[in-house]
C-alpha cells in the first residue's frame, strides 16, 4: 500500500511538471491534473489536501533552480564579492534558459501568487541570502539592488526569446551572444564595487 501511495504522488506531481510545461501555467487545475494523472481526481486531495497543498509540495520536492551553495561550491573562500555576484546571475540566467519549467513558473510568478509561486521566489530568495550569510557574506541594499535588476533583464530577454522576439537582436540563445551578455554582466559588476569600495558612503 506505501509503494502504491508513493508512486501515485509521484505520477500526480509528475502530471502537474507536464502541465505547466508543455501546456502553460493557465491550464493547472485539478481536473487537468487528473487527467493528466491518469487517476481520480479523490487522490489528490486524499494525497495532498487541496490543489493549494499540490502546489506547495510540488514546490518543495523540485530542484526549479540551482542553489547558492551549489554554485558557490567551486569558488574559494575568498574569492572577491564581485566573482560572486556574476557568477550568481549568469548561473540563474543559464539554468532559467534551459528550463522551460521555471521559464512558465516566472510567467506564472508575475500573474499571481500561491504556494508555488511564493516558493519558487521570495523564499529561494531568501535560501539565497542564507547561503550568502554562511560564508559571511551580507550584500547590501545597493549590491541586492544591482544583482536583482541585472537577473530581471535577464529574465526578461529569456522570456522574449521564447516568442522569437530578441530585443534590438540580442538573442541570449545565442551561444555567441550568451558570452558576450555574461562577459558585459561581469564587467558591469566588477565596475560597480570597485567605485562601490572605494566610495567613504
Amino acid at each position: 500500500m506505501h509503494r502504491n501511495s508513493v508512486e501515485t504522488k509521484k505520477k500526480i506531481l509528475d502530471a502537474l511538471e507536464n502541465l505547466i510545461t508543455y501546456h502553460g501555467f493557465t491550464a493547472v487545475g485539478i481536473n487537468a491534473v487528473a487527467r493528466e494523472a491518469g487517476i481520480d481526481k479523490v487522490l489528490i486531495y486524499r494525497y495532498f489536501g487541496s490543489m493549494e497543498g499540490l502546489l506547495k509540495s510540488f514546490a518543495e520536492e523540485k530542484e526549479l533552480c540551482p542553489s547558492v551553495s551549489n554554485l558557490l561550491i567551486d569558488l574559494h573562500d575568498g574569492a572577491p564579492f564581485h566573482e560572486i555576484a556574476a557568477k550568481i546571475v549568469i548561473e540563474h540566467a543559464r539554468a532559467l534558459q534551459k528550463s522551460p519549467l521555471a521559464q512558465e513558473l516566472v510567467c506564472w510568478e508575475l500573474t499571481e501568487q500561491n504556494p508555488l509561486t511564493v516558493l519558487f521566489g521570495k523564499e529561494m530568495e531568501q535560501r539565497g541570502l542564507n547561503a550568502l550569510a554562511d560564508r559571511g557574506i551580507v550584500p547590501d541594499k545597493d549590491s541586492v539592488t544591482l544583482s536583482v535588476v541585472l537577473l530581471c533583464g535577464l529574465q526578461y530577454l529569456i522570456l522574449r526569446g521564447r516568442n522569437n522576439n530578441p530585443m534590438m537582436n540580442i538573442d541570449y540563445s545565442q551561444a555567441e551572444i550568451r558570452e558576450d551578455i555574461e562577459r558585459v554582466i561581469s564587467k558591469t559588476i566588477k565596475a560597480f564595487y570597485d567605485v562601490h569600495e572605494g566610495s567613504p558612503n
